[in-house]
Formats: structure tokens, C-alpha cells, sequence
């Protein structure tokens, strides 16, 4: 018999059992081990911040319009035909842009729509513009070496200048080229800077406000004498005794020859003026005039002033029951004009001291207009007149 053959087969029930329960044992032992994936931690956390900044993305989406929705900066804060307006420091500045802003300071507040023009004088002080940036055909900026020179806004609303000028408190003036023309300016003596609105630069007969610096040019010298002028005036004038004038209803009286409104006359000086009426004036000067400046109150009345005296009075809008009164009462001698058949001017003269007044509605707004000055030749040539001395030809 082979010795290698066992005599008996043994029972392996048991162990097939153990060897079962170890396998099973240590699969649960390593389910409960920690797992070091980081490979699919680091995907899972960039897929969920994916997800969030899509999620951001698209409700602030929904809350904005598209590019192509969105207005320019210009139709969004401005409307070019009322450009805010402010002071700071002497300077002047409109849509919070002034004189030696960059040409970016300009594109940051008016955007990038513009197109460059090409190079021209400038009409204001002469000089030449290096770049001259043109948005809308509304506005220009002027650049020299990259700083603003000017600014002209070309069709500016009416209204909305008249109340510009009405309120601004600083020294502003007016200067006439000729009746229909006139030229309203604030002037900043600290830093030389001219805002100036008018119809005179305009072709189509919009009106423009420009922005710029005076120089040596004639809005400087306009400028600067018309408020030194102001200056010396306002130093000198006491205080104002009366200032509830009807200007349409004038007090008139005469004597020893000399015609007064509400007690103004000719050769008075600008302080009695202001005495009269207050110091709510308008300082203006007028290209072709006699005068070399006026004192204007409120575009009812104006008084000229040559060497500091005055040398006409003007009152317009006078109310005609009043005009017609006047003549009526008065017992000097007077006149009516007899020129044209629909010209129904009439004056008051005085021998003594060569003064005329003079009512008309010959004018450019047919208002009636109340006049007091020293006649001109066309008066010589009444018919009336033939027998008066004329004290120009003596």
C-alpha cells in the first residue's frame, strides 16, 4: 500500500466556514476606512463653483438690458440742448466738464460716439485747435496739446438759457451787436473763464452757448471793463430808497427845463440811478452806441451813461392810457409826428436845455417805447421845427 494515501478523509466543513467569515469580516473593515480620492473631490468642488457662477450670471442677466439695448452715455444722463450748468471755484463747468479737462475727462462723461472734425480757428480767441471732437452734431470740444480750450454747445434751448442767465448770481453782462442781436456772458475774473450765449455764430439761427477763456481779444477787454465798471459802481451807490417802480406807468415831471422819469433826468450819475430804481440791474454795451455802457432793469428799463452821466433813457412797454394822458396834460410844447401816415410818434421839447422826449411804437416788438435824450437831425427836419432854434448849428 502507497504510505502517501491517508488512511481516512477529514471533515473540512469548519474551516470552509472561518475562511468565509475572515473574507467578510475584512470587506467591512474596509468600507469603514477613509478614502483619499482627491482627484474627484477637486472635480466636484470646480462643478459645483461652475454651477454657482452660472446660476449669478444668468439672474443678473435677466436683470440688465443687452448691449444692444443699452442707451449711449450721452441719451442716458444728459440732454444736449440743456447742459447742466455750475461754479466752483471761478470755474465754470457744464456737464461737470471745464477748460484743460483731457480729451479722456471728456470721452469718460460723453462717451466714445463722437467723430473727429476737421481743424478750423477758433471764433472765440483766434486760436487753433490741435483735435476738435464732434458729438452729434450738437457739441464740440476744442483741444489744444490735449487740454480743452472749448466747449460750444450749437442748439441750446431758449428757455432754458434765459433761466440760466436770470438766476446766476455771479457777474454776468450783455452785449449787443446791433437791435435783434444780443450776446448774454457770465465772466469769472479768478480764472478768465467766459460762458457766452448767442445767435450771432449761428447760421440757422439756433443759439449757442459757448465756453472759454478770455483773452486779448475783444470778449477780454468787454469782460474785464464791464466789471470793473460794475465794480466801482456798486461801491459807490448808497442804498436804495425806493424800488416798487411801475415801469410802465413812469412818474414824469419837468423843471427849469429838464424832463424827468420817475425822478431820473439827463447828467445824472449812475449812483442816482440806482438810488432811484435798486441795484437789480444788468450792466450791457451795445456795439454802435453813443453810451459807454448801460444799466438795465429787467428789458423794461435802460439808462445809458457816457463819462459816468447819463445820456438817454429808455422805458419800454409803456402803458398807452398812460402816454396818451401824459401828452394830453402836458402844456409845453409837443408835437406829432407827421412823417408817415401810420407813424404816431409824439415829443416833448424843451428849449432850455435841448432835451426831447420822445413815445413810439416804431419798434422791433411794437412795444411802446418812452424816450428821453438829445434830438438827432431827423428831428431838425419836422415841419414844426423850421421856426425852432437848432442849438447844433449855432
Amino acid at each position: 500500500m502507497d504510505k502517501s494515501i491517508p488512511t481516512e478523509v477529514k471533515d473540512v466543513t469548519e474551516s470552509k466556514k472561518r475562511v468565509m467569515r475572515n473574507v467578510l469580516n475584512e470587506i467591512q473593515n474596509r468600507s469603514k476606512r477613509p478614502k483619499h480620492h482627491w482627484r474627484y473631490v477637486v472635480i466636484a468642488a470646480v462643478i459645483s463653483m461652475s454651477a454657482m457662477l452660472f446660476v449669478i450670471n444668468e439672474v443678473l442677466t435677466d436683470n440688465e438690458p443687452s448691449v444692444a439695448e443699452q442707451p449711449s452715455p450721452t441719451e442716458l444722463h444728459m440732454d444736449l440742448s440743456k447742459p447742466t450748468f455750475s461754479e466752483e471755484q471761478g470755474l465754470f463747468f457744464l456737464e461737470g466738464v471745464t477748460l484743460d479737462d483731457s480729451q479722456s475727462k471728456v470721452i469718460e462723461v460723453f462717451g466714445e460716439n463722437f467723430t473727429i472734425v476737421q481743424e478750423d480757428d477758433s471764433e472765440e480767441d483766434g486760436s487753433e485747435a490741435d483735435v476738435i471732437m464732434d458729438y452729434y452734431g450738437q457739441a464740440k470740444f476744442s483741444f489744444i496739446e490735449d487740454k480743452l480750450d472749448s466747449i460750444t454747445f450749437m442748439n441750446v434751448d431758449e428757455d432754458y438759457v434765459d433761466k440760466l442767465f436770470n438766476d446766476y448770481g455771479g457777474f454776468k453782462f450783455v452785449f449787443h451787436w446791433d437791435l435783434d442781436d444780443d450776446n448774454r456772458l457770465f465772466y469769472s475774473k479768478e480764472t478768465s473763464q467766459i460762458l457766452r450765449a448767442s445767435t450771432t455764430m449761428s447760421m440757422d439761427g439756433n443759439l449757442y452757448l459757448s465756453l472759454f477763456r478770455a483773452g486779448l481779444d475783444h470778449w477780454g477787454k468787454k469782460a474785464e471793463y464791464l466789471y470793473m465798471t460794475q465794480q466801482n459802481i456798486k461801491s459807490q451807490h448808497p442804498s436804495p430808497t425806493n424800488t416798487d417802480v411801475d415801469f410802465a406807468k413812469p412818474t414824469f415831471s419837468e423843471k427849469e427845463g429838464y424832463l424827468y422819469l420817475n425822478g431820473l433826468t439827463l447828467g445824472n450819475s449812475p449812483s442816482k440811478v440806482i438810488e432811484r430804481l435798486g441795484d437789480n440791474f444788468i450792466i450791457e454795451q451795445a456795439d454802435v452806441s453813443e453810451s459807454d455802457f448801460y444799466l438795465d432793469y429787467g428789458g423794461v428799463a435802460s439808462f445809458g451813461f457816457y463819462n459816468d452821466k447819463v445820456n438817454s433813457i429808455v422805458f419800454r412797454k409803456v402803458d398807452k392810457d398812460f402816454i396818451d394822458g401824459l401828452f394830453n396834460d402836458y402844456d409845453g410844447f409837443k408835437i406829432i409826428s407827421s412823417w408817415h401816415e401810420d407813424d404816431n410818434d409824439r415829443f416833448i421839447y424843451s428849449e432850455e436845455t435841448y432835451q426831447v422826449m420822445k413815445a413810439s411804437s416804431q419798434t422791433p416788438n411794437n412795444d411802446l417805447y418812452l424816450y428821453i435824450g438829445y434830438p438827432g437831425p431827423e428831428f431838425w427836419e419836422h415841419p414844426e421845427m423850421q421856426d425852432i432854434p437848432n442849438p447844433w448849428k449855432q
